[in-house]
This record gives C-alpha cells, structure tokens and sequence, in this order.
C-alpha cells in the first residue's frame, strides 16, 4: 500500500511540473477524502499528509520550479476547498473543514519547506504565505515545516533575519524565532544563550496572545528536555530587568507536574523565585509561594 501512495504521488509531483495543479490537487483531495488501510487499519489524515509529502518530494528531486510554485499555490488556494476527511466527521462540519484545509497547508509547507532547504533565497516567499495564516496552528505548521529545519542548521549566519521577525508588526512572522528556539532549546543546542536573546526581544511583545501562547510552548519545551542552568540564567536575567509581566509565564512553566529536576536544580529555581518574590506586588506572590513551597524554600539568598 505505501508503493501504491509512492507510485501515485511521484506522478502528482510529474504533473506539477507539467502545470497541472488544479489535477492535483483534486487528487489529494481523494487520497484525504478515501484513506486506504493495512491490515483493515484505515491510514490517518496525518499519515496520509506526510506520506503525500514526501512522495512528491522525492518527484521534485531536480528541483523543478513548479514544485515551489504548487507548494505556494496549494498554501494559498486551501482554504477555498472542503475536504470530508473521515476521522472528523464526528466532531462538526465547520472543525471537519478547518481540518482538512490545516492538512491540505501541511503538505505545502513540506513541499515548501524542502525547496527552502535546497535554495535558501526562497525563505522570504515562505515568510509572506505566513500572514495569511487561519491561526496559531496554521501559522505554527508553515514555521515548523517550512521554515525551521532550514533556520536551525543557519542559525547563526541568519540571526540578523530572526531578530527582525521578532520585532515584526505583522504578528504571524514573529512567531518563526520562536519555533527556531524552540528546536533549538529542546536538544541542548549550544546555541541557546542566542535562542534565549531572542526570546527576550518575544517577551516584548507578550501582550500578543500568540506570541504569549508560542512563549509558553518554547519555555514548557526549555524546561523539559532543554539545559537547566541556561533556563534559570535567563528567567533570573528577566528578573533582574523587573519584567513583572513575564511572571506569570514563568509560574506556569514551573508548575507543570512533568518537570524531572534534581534538588539543586529546584534550590537553584527558588532562590530567583523568592527573590523575585520580594520585589513584585502582593497579588503575585501567592502564586509564587506556592511555586517555592513545592520546589524547597529557601531561608536566605
């Protein structure tokens, strides 16, 4: 059955480069529509996706242009069409349809996302199909397949391009920092003390609820799987510059039951919080108390 996937999409990926789009994508649209199964297994939307995704790629192996150009018409056309994907049959039309164009816009980010890789200069065309973004997750899925593996392997040579879609007005392009950091803390990345700089220039624009949702996902992922010291020198530098608003996203990042610290990674935790404790207003600290209460008060600094 994945051959049978393969052989029908290598030649979707033939007829792009011949022109055809409007063909194609009525033919994603039945895969979608008309999963097949393994085993009496019905195959999800989300492998399907990747799957298409990823046969067509490997039918772009030269680099034919009408891949990035279908990749870009695909994100833009999307949500001109409803796709009956089965498995959200149940849960509303108007869900069922929003979940079939994020899916149709997946497999363009990938397609994006690997011409993205192969020629860099295209990374600001993939920028752009970000402001028409549906939401959070719309926005989220272009960055992270169509942006980031290319950003995380340059990030230094383009450091100066992130710190500009930081400081964006159009409020989808600052989230693609964001997602950089957030690969980039949650393996260990040396290059966290920059990613950490970066979100320093995000926590200006926390008044944003996407930036604030997105800021809230990179520190939950620094604090499971990222460097402890590096997570706790940058909460305590944003101490240090009195950032009260910050406060609560830093509770919330230090409430989550899964954290796995050692005792001294707490103590370390504790000794910012309660000075930060001291220095915010009392309609804070409850909180906070609580917070230090769990990791081991301190009873001096």
């Amino acid at each position: 059955m994945k051959d049978d996937i393969f052989d029908r999409n290598i030649r979707n990926s033939l007829l792009v480069n011949g022109g055809e789009f409007e063909r194609v994508l009525a033919d994603i649209i039945q895969q979608l529509e008309s999963p097949p199964s393994d085993d009496g297994r019905v195959h999800t939307a989300w492998e399907m996706t990747r799957r298409i995704a990823e046969s067509m790629r490997e039918g772009f192996a030269g680099l034919h242009p009408n891949g990035f150009d279908f990749a870009c018409w695909l994100w833009e056309t999307a949500p001109l069409h409803v796709v009956g994907i089965p498995q959200a049959n149940s849960i509303g039309t108007m869900h069922g349809y929003r979940y079939g164009v994020v899916h149709l816009r997946k497999i363009a980010a990938m397609l994006a996302g690997w011409y993205v890789m192969q020629q860099p200069q295209k990374m600001p065309l993939v920028v752009e199909l970000i402001d028409m973004s549906l939401d959070w997750i719309d926005a989220r899925n272009l960055i992270t397949y169509g942006l980031v593996d290319y950003l995380e392997q340059h990030v230094t040579d383009e450091l100066p391009t992130l710190e500009q879609l930081a400081d964006e007005e159009r409020r989808w392009r600052r989230l693609v920092p964001l997602g950089v950091a957030a690969r980039l803390l949650g393996t260990r990345s040396p290059e966290a003390p920059v990613m950490y700089q970066l979100l320093e220039r995000s926590v200006a624009h926390d008044d944003d609820p996407h930036v604030h949702q997105a800021l809230r996902y990179v520190l939950r992922i620094a604090g499971m799987y990222g460097d402890v010291p590096d997570l706790l020198r940058f909460i305590d530098r944003m101490r240090r510059h009195a950032a009260t608003a910050f406060l609560p996203l830093v509770c919330e990042t230090l409430r989550n039951p899964r954290l796995r610290w050692d005792a001294e990674a707490r103590q370390a935790a504790s000794v910012i919080l309660t000075a930060w404790r001291d220095a915010v207003d009392t309609s804070v600290r409850p909180s906070l108390d609580r917070i230090i209460q769990s990791f081991g008060s301190v009873s001096s600094l």
